[in-house]
């Protein structure tokens, strides 16, 4: 469950053109900037679409995955898909064990989108869409440092955003840079990309779990 301590409000974060979803990618970017990451890390976006119930959009770190990730073998397709079902699975308690501000919070901040954060190597895609094949290759399976495109690809921190209607972004920094050097794009992944695809099953997963336990308009 979020509390104020956890939640990251999206003001005056730069969205590089992409709006609320911009921000969010944005935003959990720079939480990682020169931060090691053990494990891919999560963040939930809220009132990131119209009409929310609160004009005030936030995201929330979902909580420490070390875990699952080692469950999971560190295949992220894997790790994605246990996830899920995890969130399925989950029980559907009473309302009434919630404190009066969790109910309140889960009322006014609607899970909207989310974000998973992990390293990964990118190119640079100044030129075409095909760097971007090999910039987004190396981060879901191992490579042979002697093969060539591994010689041009940089350690960066890489994050996915995909929203509960489907928009998606990709984001990076560079392992060695500051936030100004965060860069985002939207046309490199689709809703048909497999991670965007298995993180959005996540994201619905946990919105429909939401939706039940605190009564929710889905």
């Amino acid at each position: 469950m979020q509390n104020t301590e956890q939640i990251r409000i999206l003001a005056g974060v730069p969205n590089h053109g992409f709006g609320l979803l911009g921000g969010l990618a944005h935003s959990v970017l720079a939480e990682y900037a020169g931060v090691p990451l053990p494990a891919p890390r999560i963040h939930l976006g809220q009132n990131t679409l119209p009409d929310p119930p609160l004009p005030l959009p936030a995201h929330v770190p979902f909580g420490d995955l070390n875990e699952g990730w080692h469950e999971s073998g560190k295949d992220l397709v894997a790790f994605l898909e246990a996830g899920a079902r995890a969130l399925r699975a989950q029980a559907t308690p009473d309302v009434s064990r919630y404190s009066q501000q969790i109910r309140i919070l889960q009322k006014v901040l609607r899970f909207d989108a989310i974000a998973m954060v992990w390293e990964g190597r990118m190119i640079r895609p100044a030129n075409s869409m095909a760097n971007w094949s090999l910039a987004i290759d190396p981060i879901t399976r191992q490579r042979d440092p002697r093969e060539p495109d591994s010689l041009l690809a940089v350690p960066a921190v890489v994050t996915w955003v995909v929203d509960r209607a489907g928009d998606s972004l990709l984001g990076w920094l560079p392992a060695e840079g500051t936030c100004a050097d965060i860069e985002i794009i939207g046309d490199a992944v689709t809703s048909e990309d497999r991670i965007v695809a298995l993180l959005r099953d996540v994201l619905l997963a946990q919105y429909a779990w939401t939706s039940i336990v605190f009564g929710l308009v889905p």
